[in-house]
């Protein structure tokens, strides 16, 4: 059975880190290849510790720091990402770039995507991005999107991790656990390239931690750390899939 090809699609530049950069990891260990797509680097309203320490910066300079940053992190997880370089803070999404997404979609051919929580009042870029990748899901699965192009069917889509704190605010409602115990390790290092944001791996290793206890609890095992997931899509399959236990 070939390996699945895993895309994730990230608001901001560190997002894609910050919440499933454990499930990344592991991915790329059972030799997956991972996609991420960033859609903005994240330049003023996720770097502020940049901003404290460069106050008369400009936002390009922004921009190359991030690129930096996420170019970093990619790289200690082994996943390929690319970045669209629109502006955060607001995020605005046009037609066009939801084309352009849908056909970056099609070529990649995911089995899985991975992205944003679609409520999300505290960032609304990461509802933003959520809405936008499943419009753009289901712009790619149309013949009609690139004439010659093979549609690509729906795949199975998770979204990750809220805004956090504010998981409860936000809403966000897990149905699926994935256990970083092996990976934790390398997500903070990952996590220690986003000098922007330095407070990253204290407030996601807390939630790790949280996430493990959950699921550890579900299942009667011991899980030091996991990445909480929503299932977007339905499962279908032969059998029930069964926890492991």
């Amino acid at each position: 059975m070939a390996k699945p090809t895993i895309l994730v699609v990230s608001g901001h530049a560190a997002d894609f880190c910050s919440r499933s950069g454990g499930t990344i990891a592991k991915y790329v260990r059972e030799g997956c290849r991972v996609q991420i797509i960033a859609l903005t680097f994240g330049e003023r309203g996720e770097s502020a510790y940049y901003w404290a320490q460069n106050p008369n910066s400009t936002i390009e300079a922004a921009k190359v720091q991030r690129k930096k940053e996420a170019l970093a992190a990619a790289e200690v997880l082994g996943a390929e990402i690319d970045f669209c370089d629109y502006d955060d803070h607001p995020l605005i999404m046009t037609g066009e770039r939801i084309t352009e997404l849908a056909m970056r979609i099609q070529d990649i051919r995911p089995d899985i995507v991975l992205t944003h929580w679609h409520h999300d009042p505290v960032n609304v870029d990461h509802g933003v991005t959520s809405s936008v990748v499943i419009r753009a899901l289901s712009c790619a699965s149309v013949p009609g999107l690139q004439p010659g192009v093979k549609p690509h069917p729906l795949p199975d889509v998770f979204f990750f991790e809220s805004s956090v704190p504010h998981t409860e605010f936000n809403e966000f409602r897990i149905d699926t656990y994935v256990d970083i115990t092996e990976t934790q390790a390398i997500k903070l290092e990952a996590l220690s390239k986003f000098t922007s944001q330095p407070f990253l791996a204290e407030w996601y290793t807390k939630y790790a931690e949280h996430r493990g206890h959950q699921a550890g609890n579900w299942t009667q095992r011991t899980i030091k750390y996991a990445e909480g997931f929503k299932r977007y899509t339905p499962y279908v399959g032969s059998f029930f899939p069964l926890s492991e236990r």
